[in-house]
């Protein structure tokens, strides 16, 4: 069988922890296949302060041997528009090469690599797969980082348009993507329903990392442990998350939190010490990809922090799926994705406005409602919810019929 020949542009790293924990699964499935009729060419976008591990050469040596060919490209580091026009020239001639000998179809992660690969795709005549499509440029304005008057939500927004309306096939999260898609901009791409996926074979509740990780904090069984892995600002909550613990604190001594996050210990410690949050009432730490999941066994409750906006209806947070398949319940903001739907309908969450005092504080008596059942029945309904709506198990039949879509041409 001849394989199709498919370019993976990304505008991040290869191992990128959100490419390696979402996207990556499905392309690593293909991989496996020896009957794959798939032939992948990789083109990323490498940062040299993260060189590849010694592990990550190893599975690179292996996805080599199942047949992925790679080029790296240097990521030029800033927000002005002169290093991202050298990164998508860099990144023209990559994928122009690959044009000449024989690869017809691009598949991309996320908005900007979308709109990269549009003008890639419509000089080359290469038919595009756009996976994991948000409005990045909407998010820009509503998390205060760009106004609808700059010339960076101007050309992103614009070309982000014209990307779904030259795109064969567009991945998204949401029904209200899709109904942007086809009823305000009126593209003809097909439309696959595709939130971002969860390793459900990796998250899954486990009695011995629980036990692990709580006996390495000192934690109880008697303590409520929130949860949150994430970084704090940009695109989430920041002072407004060391508030709403807080307030939960206070009226419930039993809570403890949890944080796991690239960033620095004294960043976070200044966010909570300005909340009033006593030193002893939460825990830091930071993991890989590779450990991640025994923190989400040791979690009871988890805790969304993305802030309420118009383009937040849009986007798919990788967290949500993990925390179900794991079997841990959550708070989100109303108007997050479908997440605030799902946790309400399938009563595996509880939704607030924002993280402000009277919207937590009631809040309070509904968490509590959560933490008080019994905790395997919790973590049996969860996982169920979690493997319907974000398990890659189910999501892998929509994204073939996705690929199929694309390269039937």
């Amino acid at each position: 069988m001849k394989q199709k020949k498919v370019v993976l542009f990304l505008y991040n790293r290869l191992f990128d922890q959100v490419n390696q924990s979402n996207f990556w699964l499905y392309i690593k499935e293909y991989l496996r296949d020896s009957n794959s009729p798939y032939k992948f060419y990789v083109v990323s976008f490498e940062d040299e302060k993260y060189p590849l591990t010694n592990e990550q050469k190893l599975m690179l040596q292996e996805w080599q041997k199942q047949g992925l060919e790679w080029t790296p490209l240097k990521w030029h580091q800033g927000k002005e528009l002169s290093k991202k026009f050298l990164d998508l020239v860099n990144g023209f001639f990559a994928v122009a090469k690959l044009r000449m000998k024989g690869y017809k179809y691009i598949v991309t992660l996320a908005s900007i690599a979308g709109t990269y690969a549009y003008i890639y795709g419509r000089v080359l005549n290469m038919r595009l797969f756009m996976y994991s499509f948000e409005p990045h440029s909407e998010y820009g304005v509503d998390n205060n980082m760009w106004t609808t008057s700059s010339r960076q939500y101007k050309i992103t927004h614009f070309l982000e348009e014209k990307a779904a309306k030259f795109a064969t096939v567009i991945g998204s999260g949401t029904k209200f993507m899709q109904e942007r898609l086809q009823t305000e901009w009126k593209t003809n791409a097909k439309f696959v329903k595709l939130p971002t996926a969860a390793n459900d074979k990796k998250f899954v509740f486990n009695e011995d990392d629980r036990r692990e990780i709580r006996t390495k904090f000192g934690i109880s069984d008697d303590v409520w442990l929130l949860y949150y892995p994430g970084k704090f600002g940009d695109l989430y909550y920041k002072e407004e998350f060391a508030y709403m613990y807080k307030w939960l604190k206070e009226d419930e001594p039993r809570f403890h939190l949890l944080i796991v996050t690239p960033q620095k210990d004294e960043e976070v410690i200044e966010l909570f010490e300005k909340a009033g949050v006593d030193r002893d009432d939460y825990i830091i730490t930071h993991s890989n990809y590779d450990n991640i999941h025994k923190y989400n066994s040791a979690a009871d409750f988890a805790i969304i922090s993305v802030p309420p906006g118009p383009s937040k209806r849009f986007t798919s947070s990788i967290k949500v799926g993990e925390y179900l398949c794991s079997g841990l319940p959550f708070l989100v903001t109303e108007g997050v994705s479908e997440d605030y739907i799902y946790a309400r309908e399938k009563k595996v969450g509880v939704v607030v406005k924002d993280f402000v005092k009277d919207e937590i504080k009631k809040a309070l008596p509904q968490i509590r409602e959560y933490l008080e059942q019994d905790r395997d029945k919790l973590r049996r309904h969860c996982r169920e919810v979690g493997i319907e709506y974000r398990g890659f198990s189910v999501l892998k039949k929509r994204f073939d019929e996705a690929m199929r879509e694309l390269t039937k041409g």
